[in-house]
């Protein structure tokens, strides 16, 4: 059979099923991979927001260590013209025994031997450049604002007539101190009640010819390791009291202070002067009549010690704090805000508020000691404007010649010849 003219079929192509095509282009990963990211992050954003809020919900409902109140009568700072007019002074200061002392807070000069109170609980003798640990009051361990407690904080001292140390210390009370043997005497122990009332942080002392002790206990609530809710609270519970060591009694002088501090006999003894450290004043104590005057208000900082010089019959006073007008005050600023200042204690330490002083306080100077003539009138400061000197000063004590630094922070004594200061 001829085949020819027969149109022969096409054998069927095999179908080829196409497979889908697998993963994206370069274009669309890009674009899922944004999405993806953008999704992530306001999820992340959202879960950060939800635990600060709820972080500042409980912080708000959390009860608060103090009882906030609104603090009153705090002038507005004063402006830094005449005797306040910035200088560097300080800057001809050196600093002595460095990494050697931990907080000298209280400096006493007795010819060639020196005396001061550190942060590891020792009452220490300096003789020609050595530091021997002369008399702790309490126990170890010591280091740290939390051993305070038991370890003791010597503060404020004083030499007496018969040239023992007499020493207040912050968590223990009064002791004599036998410089040559360390051989201590308690005169008031703070767990002696005194008009009803324990003592929670004794301060600074001045003896009187007749062997009167006078001194501060800066609150009756707050232990030095919680200064800082003393100023947080705002509750005035410091209060001046006096030592008969003829009785052995403790008499309550002045109650009703706001972290008293420096003590200071005048020159005639017939007052005592009282730092009113959180007033930003100085009172005067009258020995006779029992009445309390302010000698010197609204002082460019926050006081701490206050102590007579012999060479120049005028009174050194340390600032712990700055205040300057037009500048940003720690103190000042939170006065009217007791929630803020409650919530403030919840997370600030002692070590956080030094922080914020030293980082939220852009006043002109860093440091500063104040000179005040009889009448309490400011005649001479001396500044360090950044401190990078001298980075604090609690107390001046003025010898032959040389005007020694404390501190109670720092972790060394200041030293200033006077011959390098014209004037002083």
């Amino acid at each position: 059979m001829a085949t020819d003219g027969v149109r022969q079929r096409r054998p069927e192509e095999k179908k080829v099923n196409k497979k889908p095509r697998l993963g994206l282009s370069e274009s669309e990963a890009i674009q899922k991979a944004s999405k993806g990211w953008i999704t992530h992050f306001i999820v992340a954003l959202i879960g950060v927001v939800v635990i600060l809020l709820a972080g500042v919900v409980i912080l708000i409902l959390l009860p608060s260590p103090i009882e906030p109140v609104e603090i009153i009568g705090l002038p507005e700072p004063p402006e830094f013209v005449g005797p306040l007019e910035p200088n560097n002074l300080l800057s001809n200061a050196e600093q002595v025994y460095r990494n050697q002392l931990s907080g000298p807070e209280s400096v006493v000069v007795d010819g060639e031997h020196i005396y001061t109170g550190t942060a590891d609980g020792w009452v220490n003798h300096i003789y020609q450049g050595v530091i021997q640990k002369l008399v702790r009051f309490g126990k170890g361990p010591c280091g740290g604002y939390e051993n305070e407690t038991t370890c003791g904080r010597p503060l404020g001292m004083r030499m007496d007539k018969n040239g023992f140390l007499i020493v207040a210390d912050g968590y223990y009370g009064l002791f004599k101190v036998n410089v040559a043997t360390g051989d201590a005497t308690t005169l008031y122990s703070s767990n002696t009640p005194v008009n009803g009332k324990k003592s929670k942080l004794v301060n600074d002392l001045d003896i009187g010819a007749d062997g009167k002790i006078y001194f501060t206990d800066s609150s009756t609530k707050w232990q030095r390791n919680n200064f800082d809710k003393i100023l947080f609270e705002g509750v005035a519970n410091g209060r001046f009291l006096e030592y008969d060591p003829s009785s052995g009694e403790t008499t309550e002088l002045v109650d009703g202070l706001f972290f008293p501090n420096g003590v200071q006999l005048i020159k005639d003894k017939s007052a005592v002067l009282v730092a009113e450290t959180c007033r930003a004043r100085i009172l005067k104590y009258d020995l006779k009549t029992k009445k309390t005057t302010v000698w010197a208000d609204n002082l460019p900082g926050v006081p701490d010690n206050i102590r007579y010089s012999k060479a120049t019959g005028t009174y050194w006073v340390g600032l712990a704090f700055i205040r300057e007008k037009g500048k940003f005050s720690l103190l000042d600023s939170l006065t009217p805000y007791p929630m803020l200042r409650g919530i403030l204690s919840k997370i600030l330490s002692i070590n956080g508020l030094l922080k914020m002083k030293q980082y939220l306080q852009p006043t002109s100077v860093a440091t500063m000691a104040v000179e005040l003539n009889e009448n309490g009138v400011i005649t001479k400061s001396l500044q360090d404007k950044t401190g990078e000197v001298l980075s604090s000063v609690s107390e001046v004590e003025v010898a032959d010649g040389v005007m020694y630094f404390g501190s109670f922070h720092s972790n060394y004594i200041g030293r200033l010849y006077r011959r390098r200061v014209p004037g002083l």
